[in-house]
């Protein structure tokens, strides 16, 4: 029997997640990149319903239509957890992590736009379901990306420095988007790029280095100054290893000297110009990841902004062994040895926030001592020149006050 015209209206109007209407919104009204750039695709109307703001030209889209585009991004992040999550009916409660529409409309997307507007949002969409997290029984591209780095730490640090070897358990129990511990830095690699990471840090550019020196003995050579010899670089650092040569440098005198270790109080300052272009990596700029409304890579940037805190985060090292510094050790070294751009040129070094110095940018430079101007070369053919020394500067840098336990 065919259904009766009103009929059908009722049913395709109870199939619906919103209420239907006549009201239409301005991109003015949203903050979020990717519902203003929805509306902008949509014009229809001259008047925006939520702010009132009136215009001689198509300003605003019909709700409708934006309702349908915000419930499928949700959907793509959120499921039904009555059909999908368990339920513990002794306890009366789930098992993950739930919300319903006024929860996600206000809590978990409260930044997307005003109060007013979240009011009119939440107005037109229907609360009658319990959500969970869309498969939240698999970690996601982020939370795999994470879960391995964490692994990786953990495993070059107390388990295995050189070799890894594939672990069939991982293979079964990571999900679809399982990376093992020995396939994280590959990984990090193709995520470097997808985000764009790699940038040149401009010729002419100023970066400093402080070194501790005995009173009335500062250093004024250019030799004891920039990267040490090979046969000196006896201190391992955050980014190298004993007897790999790493050039740690910051971008302000201030920052240089309050990165600089060791039981000096005074130290020369070396203020060196870059005399090419350097590639490196940028950990001080990732982008924010785009919202569940936008394209991008979401979980990635997600991932990198974790990874960029672990790599700048302080502690306290063992004076002997370093433990501590021996992920990020090998990061440097893949990033040095490994990685490419994509015009296939090496990466000359590592930009990370200072963990002495709030607000300060450090430079870990992949370079050997004979690629500074004045410094002679063991080479029969000489390296290429990539920077030279400008001036120093002597300082005094207090000592931290040590602290007694009670």
């Amino acid at each position: 029997m065919r259904l009766s015209f009103s009929k059908r209206l009722l049913e395709e109007e109870q199939s619906r997640r919103y209420h239907t209407s006549d009201d239409a919104v301005c991109s003015n009204c949203f903050n979020d990149a990717g519902l203003k750039a929805f509306i902008e695709d949509h014009l229809e109307f001259d008047t925006c319903t939520i702010c009132g703001v009136t215009a001689t030209h198509a300003i605003a889209a019909p709700a409708d239509e934006f309702l349908e585009f915000f419930l499928e991004k949700i959907a793509d992040h959120y499921e039904n957890a009555e059909e999908n999550a368990p339920y513990d009916d002794e306890e009366g409660r789930w098992f993950v992590n739930t919300w319903d529409m006024y929860d996600l409309v206000f809590d978990e997307l409260g930044d997307i736009a005003d109060y007013k507007t979240l009011q009119w949002l939440y107005k037109h969409l229907k609360d009658d379901i319990t959500y969970c997290e869309r498969d939240w029984q698999i970690l996601s591209p982020g939370e795999a990306l994470t879960s391995a780095w964490q692994k990786f730490c953990h495993a070059v640090k107390h388990v295995t420095r050189f070799l890894f070897f594939v672990n069939r358990k991982d293979e079964q129990d990571g999900g679809p988007y399982s990376v093992r511990p020995g396939e994280i830095l590959e990984e990090l690699g193709k995520v470097i790029l997808e985000c764009g990471l790699i940038q040149d840090v401009k010729t002419g550019t100023r970066i400093y280095r402080a070194r501790g020196h005995e009173t009335g003995k500062p250093f004024t050579k250019t030799v004891d100054l920039g990267p040490p010899p090979v046969d000196c670089a006896k201190s391992a650092g955050r980014m190298n290893a004993s007897g790999i040569v790493v050039m740690c440098a910051s971008f302000s005198h201030e920052t240089a000297l309050a990165e600089a270790t060791g039981d000096h109080s005074e130290f020369s300052v070396a203020e060196f110009e870059l005399l090419k272009n350097l590639r490196v990596v940028n950990l001080t700029h990732i982008p924010p990841p785009p919202s569940i409304f936008e394209a991008g890579p979401r979980e990635e940037l997600q991932f990198l902004h974790g990874f960029a805190h672990d790599v700048s985060r302080p502690f306290t090292p063992d004076k002997e062994l370093h433990v501590e510094y021996t992920p990020t050790q090998v990061v440097s070294e893949y990033l040095r040895h490994r990685l490419r751009d994509r015009r296939g040129r090496p990466i000359h070094g590592l930009l990370y926030t200072s963990a002495e110095d709030k607000g300060g940018i450090n430079l870990a430079l992949f370079i050997s001592s004979d690629e500074v101007e004045r410094v002679p070369s063991k080479w029969s053919r000489p390296k290429d020149i990539l920077l030279k020394l400008t001036r120093v500067q002597e300082a005094i840098k207090a000592k931290p006050v040590a602290q007694t336990k009670a």
